[in-house]
């Protein structure tokens, strides 16, 4: 039972490392491409990415409230 269980957190941990440093490149990725062929700068892009953390995290919140719930 307790080897079950450390294999569904080494197997959600897992999950998740490879979550973030996916989602770190794509950022990467998007940021430079818009910088170089969009022309904006980067401290442009920096506070677009500050705004739109707000509503992204409201979001994140409502649905995981709603999850918790029903």
């Amino acid at each position: 039972m307790v080897l079950n269980m450390i294999e569904t957190l080494n197997s959600q941990f897992k999950y998740i490392v490879a979550f973030v440093v996916a989602a770190v490149v794509v950022a990467a990725v998007l940021r430079h491409t818009i910088h170089v062929y969009g022309g904006i700068s980067r401290g442009d892009i920096c506070v677009a990415a500050l705004i739109a953390l707000g509503p992204a995290v409201a979001v994140f919140l409502f649905f995981q409230a709603r999850s918790n719930r029903g």
